[in-house]
């Protein structure tokens, strides 16, 4: 079966560790893109810190899409149109802030382009230089929560957000998703959420099966999303469960053209 569709993690994945796209992934993903093969770009980044990069992949079309918020959003990239959505109700909002409060955790949301933390930290900082955007110091937390919320993102020492993940996906079992996508990102989304569901429910609206598709991740918001693809690959740099997970694990990093790689692999070889 061709490849009709590749999803592509972005951060240590399709990008460098300088958060470029190699003149060599963009070239094979313009010859995938030529040959007619959608391309998708599938992040636990939000739309404003996404759409740079489709645009230098010329990924702006009215069929072009992106998966983001690891899941929770579906959007078209020319609108900005929501093609899917699901957030954190109110009441469990303030029950997961109240939770990583009690737990001495701070945490921190993202509207209109902007991080909005509940505390100053450096991991903060970090994000908003991954990122670009700007973040904040909230005010008024209960307004903030009242909305609903995309995600939470939490902040903290790589060595502690391991027992704290175990902790929240316990209290929070069957309501919410906790994972973490960054050693210092921990993440709390809605129930059901996931890259591999929004790539399902994507390739549906495509009219596409899941063996046509072909994904790309290194860490653990990712394995979903591999366990789902018809094809799914993994760089040498990705953690050992999404190795494990993938199909094809390559013995190139982010920093060493694995996306071109395995595009030439599997979608340009046939």
């Amino acid at each position: 079966m061709p490849i009709r569709l590749i999803a592509l993690d972005l951060d240590d994945t399709l990008l460098r560790e300088d958060l470029s796209i190699s003149p060599a992934n963009r070239e094979a993903l313009r010859a995938a893109h030529r040959a007619g093969a959608k391309i998708v770009l599938a992040s636990g980044r939000n739309i404003y810190s996404m759409r740079a990069y489709a645009a230098q992949l010329g990924l702006e079309g009215p069929d072009d899409y992106l998966i983001a918020s690891n899941g929770a959003e579906i959007v078209e990239t020319a609108s900005g149109r929501r093609l899917y959505e699901r957030r954190i109700e109110p009441e469990l909002c303030r029950e997961i802030a109240r939770h990583l409060d009690e737990e001495g955790f701070p945490w921190q949301v993202y509207e209109n382009g902007t991080i909005l933390a509940n505390a100053r930290n450096p991991w903060t900082e970090e994000d908003t230089r991954l990122t670009g955007q700007p973040n904040f110091i909230v005010e008024k937390p209960d307004e903030l929560l009242a909305r609903g919320q995309i995600k939470f993102v939490v902040p903290g020492d790589p060595e502690l957000l391991p027992a704290l993940r175990e902790k929240t996906a316990r209290r929070f079992s069957g309501r919410a998703e906790v994972l973490i996508s960054k050693p210092y990102f921990m993440e709390v989304l809605a129930a059901g959420v996931d890259k591999g569901e929004a790539l399902a429910r994507l390739a549906r609206l495509l009219g596409l099966g899941l063996d046509a598709t072909m994904a790309c991740g290194d860490a653990m918001n990712d394995l979903g999303m591999l366990r789902a693809a018809g094809i799914s690959c993994a760089p040498a740099n990705a953690i050992p469960a999404a190795k494990a997970t993938a199909s094809f694990v390559s013995t190139r990093t982010n920093d060493e053209d694995f996306v071109a790689e395995v595009v030439q692999r599997f979608v340009l070889a046939g």
